[in-house]
């Protein structure tokens, strides 16, 4: 929220149409309004030093509202305001001082109000003093749910057929080891193979269908889950279905191996959008025995980030093939301290495809990797230890190792779990 000269009157209808296309689009919002009665006849300066301390004492984020009623209301997505008590002292004094200036009125007992919308919006109405839900003429159209609708345009074998599974290697001495797997849904194979027919624009509506895909998945996970466990399973996460009930449940659904063997990754792009969120995010899992990563971790990147003070288990690095050359010693540099301070394999150098991406990494001192050519180094294992039925070709084998769609198909098992070791060099 930025600091603004006082904003106009907006009337009741329009700020309850605004939270409804909020909430059309499946997203939660916790509204707080400032109960302030008409009868105080507060001066645009009044409401600029509201605006003023709202600024400096609400959270980052804060969407504000001054109402045709004279309240003024604030607008957090999904996560509550927290402590108020210094912001609501400050308001208070402006109101003492209006009161004195008039020489008439009270400030309300309640002054702060705060609201979860859609629970809540019943206990709102009343506040704002609209009699019933349909005070509004426009308010009885069913308006568009795009998260609903997707949620019903995504089969379940649409998510099978656009998941991948990629394992992470360690090479140490002579010695390579499956430290576990990720399992992700291809955004955009999806989209252009199982929805075509929708045109999504803009990033809120890609938003919306990241936290669908989120939910997809870990159906998805918990389908395979049998099958996979005690593995250790990697799954793209945003923050904000960290905090989502769906999440909860996902992690309540199966036994305490669950959670131990499960590790959510979160976007460096997720992550830098509320940064106070994402550490939430990350005590929130820590707190239920869930390793939580950082990933999609650019080289350039590197510099803006401090591997002492990123409250996270694990990293990963995306491979950049100009990291080679005098010109990328900086990037160098920085790899090598990341990789010394998250040492023990907690360092993932990712999307390596070719064998310089791995022979340049462990050079500056990487010791665990992920990528097409990780893959293929692990597919002239397969004709040895894949053991299921109607598998007549290396092909075939690989492809069922790689996707979970194929391991229901035909009950293929991981052929490489945590901790085997799969060559003496």
């Amino acid at each position: 929220m930025t600091a603004s000269s006082t904003k106009s009157e907006l009337t009741l209808a329009r700020f309850v149409e605004n939270l409804r296309k909020h909430g059309a689009n499946g997203k939660r919002s916790i509204v707080a309004i400032l109960n302030i009665p008409v009868s105080l006849r507060l001066e645009p300066q009044d409401y600029q030093d509201i605006s003023r301390d709202a600024f400096h004492h609400l959270p980052e984020k804060t969407q504000e509202y001054r109402l045709e009623n004279g309240m003024v209301a604030f607008i957090r997505p999904s996560k509550s305001f927290g402590e108020t008590d210094t912001f609501l002292t400050s308001v208070t004094e402006t109101l003492k001082d209006v009161i004195h200036r008039q020489g008439l009125g009270d400030i309300p007992q309640k002054l702060w109000n705060e609201f979860s919308w859609p629970e809540d919006r019943k206990a709102m109405f009343g506040l704002l003093g609209l009699p019933e839900e349909n005070h509004f003429p426009n308010e009885s159209l069913q308006r568009f749910d795009m998260a609903e609708m997707l949620r019903s345009a995504i089969t379940d074998e649409a998510v099978f057929d656009s998941c991948r599974r990629q394992a992470i290697l360690e090479f140490h001495d002579s010695r390579r080891e499956i430290l576990g797997h990720e399992l992700y849904c291809s955004l955009d194979y999806l989209r252009h193979h199982h929805l075509a027919s929708f045109l999504l624009e803009g990033p809120g509506e890609v938003e919306i269908l990241s936290r669908v895909l989120d939910e997809k998945v870990m159906d998805v996970t918990k389908s395979l889950a049998p099958q996979m466990l005690p593995d250790t399973l990697h799954l793209n996460m945003m923050v904000q279905t960290v905090f989502s009930d769906r999440f909860a449940e996902f992690l309540g659904s199966e036994d305490s191996r669950f959670a131990e063997n499960l590790a959510i990754e979160i976007s460096l792009e997720n992550a830098i959008s509320d940064w106070w969120e994402f550490e939430d995010a990350c005590n929130l899992l820590h707190s239920a025995g869930v390793r939580v990563g950082l990933d999609r971790i650019t080289l350039p990147s590197l510099e803006f980030l401090s591997p002492q003070k990123i409250n996270v288990d694990f990293v990963k690095v995306i491979w950049d093939q100009n990291i080679i050359g005098s010109k990328r010693a900086d990037a160098t540099d920085r790899l090598r301290e990341f990789a010394s301070v998250f040492a023990d394999r907690n360092l993932i150098l990712t999307r390596c495809d070719s064998r310089t991406a791995l022979r340049m990494g462990r050079s500056l001192g990487v010791d665990a990797f992920q990528g097409s050519y990780i893959d293929a180094l692990l597919g002239k294992y397969l004709h040895k230890e894949c053991k299921s039925r109607n598998t007549t070709s290396d092909r075939k084998c690989a492809v069922c190792q790689w996707a979970p769609r194929e391991l229901r198909k035909n009950g293929c098992e991981f052929h490489f779990r945590a901790g085997k070791i799969l060559a003496e060099i």
